[in-house]
């Protein structure tokens, strides 16, 4: 299992008003994904919603351990036009 996660380098974050974002790949494809973004929005079912799925990202991690599957994850900033 192959983990990416990504969020906004110190300049970007400064570009985008102080707001940062962080996504989750695994084996290339987001599975995670939040921002900050405006105060009303700041909510579970808004900006925050995919940690409802967080419980799922686990049982996968999981399986992948009990398959024996390697388990590689990388830490990167990029700037918003690499989100």
């Amino acid at each position: 299992m192959n983990v990416i996660q990504k969020s906004l380098t110190d300049e970007a974050i400064e570009n985008r008003d102080y707001r940062d974002y962080l996504t989750i790949s695994i084996d290339g494809k987001e599975s995670f994904c939040v921002s900050d973004g405006e105060p009303e929005d700041a909510t579970l079912a808004r900006d925050f919603n995919d940690c409802w799925g967080v419980v799922d990202l686990m049982k996968k991690a999981h399986e992948a351990g009990v398959n024996g599957e390697e388990f590689i994850v990388e830490s990167m900033e990029v700037s918003i036009d690499d989100i």
